[in-house]
């Protein structure tokens, strides 16, 4: 048995797949016998001049023993927790702070070329290359996440997948009339998009959105698109519900929209085909398509609103096809070993660290390798 701190980064307020990937680890160590427990601080993007302040409290944290007991091994998952000082520093990426990196000089960034926010990037570039260079073992959540991993910080990563949270839980029943958007409501999710293809879809079709608003003045911007376009008996807004009523909804929704830019893994992807439905999704969006392919389990098509409602329209007007599609999701999803089982394999890596300094010990007390 270990003592093992496992390091998450809460934004006051929301829940997302972070949140969702720290609290099934937790559980899946305990279950293996390990004393596990988190660490988690607040994190704000706003100031960005704050980031620094945030890097430096979790490099502030003496994480070798708490409470009496010696830490053995932390876990990061997220910017910037994997700071944290530790001869023992396991990461699990979920992502660094996009802004820099690959949203950079975008819509989705508030990091521009003024020299200020040039000296501030470039901080913690370093840091990230520092801190995470500290670290014995290395993963991210998709190939996506080590992809970038390599080609702004050249540090390699293993892909190392997470299971899918609620397990075998997940089951398909007859489609009801509507499109189903999981996930965050932010610009980067792009739920916007669907919202606005919903004119263009048969008008029987609903759209079910789960999920909290994380940003100033997005439900103002998706409600006046709504009173827009006249969809005010079409579009639900259900904000966060409860695993029941989330397997519910995927089990009877026709199709599951999932398209936000570049993203860096997305258990929405993984629930709905393990739910049996087809997936619509963009051709940017980043780790969804390392498991969505285009007419096998799903549709990928531009990120406009007329390419996702004629994809909305294509699924729903060819119900023996969607079927299929769903059907070949959930077969990929039992081939991947994404269900509970998945664990073990992830779990084995992560604790790798270990495993490398028992070996090391002993080498040490034999007194191999000694002059």
């Amino acid at each position: 048995m270990a003592n093992i701190l496992v390091l998450g980064v809460k934004v006051p307020f929301t829940s997302g797949g972070q949140e969702v990937l720290v609290k099934t680890l937790c559980q899946e160590l305990r279950k293996r016998g390990h004393n596990t427990d988190t660490v988690e601080l607040p994190f704000s993007v706003f100031p960005k001049e704050s980031l620094l302040n945030q890097a430096a409290l979790w490099r502030s944290l003496n994480l070798e023993e708490c409470g009496g007991e010696k830490v053995d091994l932390v876990i990061a998952t997220k910017f910037p927790s994997y700071y944290a000082k530790h001869p023992r520093k396991s990461l699990w990426l979920v992502h660094q702070h996009r802004a820099i990196y690959d949203l950079y000089g975008g819509r989705y960034s508030d990091i521009s070329d003024d020299p200020r926010d040039e000296q501030l990037r470039r901080l913690l570039v370093s840091g990230d290359r520092k801190s995470i260079g500290e670290c014995q073992y290395v993963s991210g959540i998709s190939k996506n996440v080590t992809r970038r991993l390599k080609k702004y910080n050249d540090i390699d990563g293993e892909a190392l997948y997470p299971p899918l949270p609620l397990g075998g839980q997940y089951r398909s029943e007859p489609g009801e009339d509507y499109v189903l958007s999981v996930g965050r409501l932010c610009a980067i999710k792009r739920v916007d998009l669907a919202l606005k293809a919903m004119p263009i879809v048969h008008p029987f079709v609903k759209l079910k959105i789960v999920g909290t608003a994380d940003e100033p003045g997005v439900m103002e911007y998706f409600q006046n698109e709504i009173s827009k376009h006249h969809l005010w008996d079409r579009v639900e807004f259900l904000g966060r519900v409860s695993d029941e009523e989330l397997l519910n909804l995927y089990a009877r929704a026709k199709v599951v929209y999932y398209a936000p830019h570049n993203e860096d893994y997305g258990y929405v992807t993984l629930e709905a085909m393990a739910s049996g439905k087809p997936v619509v999704t963009a051709k940017d969006s980043g780790g969804v398509l390392e498991f969505v392919e285009h007419e096998k389990n799903g549709l990928v098509v531009d990120p406009t609103t007329d390419a996702i409602g004629h994809a909305f329209n294509r699924l729903i007007e060819n119900p023996d096809e969607a079927l299929q599609f769903g059907q070949a999701g959930l077969e990929l999803i039992e081939r991947s070993g994404l269900r509970e089982q998945g664990w073990d394999h992830v779990i084995d890596r992560l604790l790798s660290p270990l495993n490398h300094s028992e070996a090391d010990r002993k080498v040490a007390a034999s007194g191999v390798g000694r002059a």
